[in-house]
């Protein structure tokens, strides 16, 4: 008797497999059969799923996002948060980010010059889901008065270029929480939002 196969499942594992050996030896030096090794399946079972490697790296870039813009969206989510609350918690979960062990290991993958591929794909996916929780952070805070923005999409791109210039300029990971909270303070001040008097 055939053993079923839950597709979803199977894909999910050959997914993860090729996100752990793309970490070890780099996008461009990663084959197909490596995958399939790692994944234990035939390679032929590998295109059941996936086109070629570009398709694959496709789909570790997506779970890659998928988990950040998950853990952001849940950190940022906070019930009754003002925009300003809001724009910090985004600040801090993205310093956070930084500290977290395996998100450092990432990070540090990412940034391999083998791998920049990989990091700009993942970019490409995230970017523009960071940019739709900016724009609702400062049309929120156009809302309650606490931004005074002509444009608020054009504002939400700007604050995002800024905290995304945090980690291409090249500051190490452990400087990352420090440099994105002054990044924070900077884009409050571009919003137009004045600390109240103490």
């Amino acid at each position: 008797m055939a053993k079923i196969v839950n597709k979803e499942l199977r894909k999910a594992g050959i997914v993860e497999a090729a996100a752990k050996v793309f970490a070890e030896r780099g996008v461009a030096k990663t084959a197909v059969s490596d995958i399939a090794g790692a994944a234990s399946v035939a390679q032929g079972t590998i295109y059941l799923y996936f086109k070629d490697k570009d398709d694959i790296l496709l789909a570790v870039v997506q779970s890659i996002v998928d988990r950040m813009m998950d853990g952001i969206e849940r950190l940022i989510a906070s019930p009754g948060a003002s925009a300003v609350e809001r724009l910090r918690s985004l600040g801090s979960a993205l310093g956070a980010a930084e500290s977290d062990p395996a998100a450092r290991e990432l990070s540090a993958i990412l940034h391999r010059p083998e791998n920049r591929l990989l990091h700009d794909r993942m970019a490409e996916g995230l970017t523009p889901r960071l940019l739709a929780v900016m724009d609702s952070i400062v049309r929120q805070g156009i809302e309650e008065n606490s931004f005074s923005v002509p444009d608020p999409h054009a504002a939400a791109w700007f604050v995002l270029g800024g905290l995304q210039s945090v980690e291409l300029s090249g500051t190490p990971q452990d400087g990352m929480p420090v440099a994105i909270d002054k990044a924070i303070g900077f884009a409050l001040r571009a919003l137009g939002f004045k600390e109240p008097e103490q």
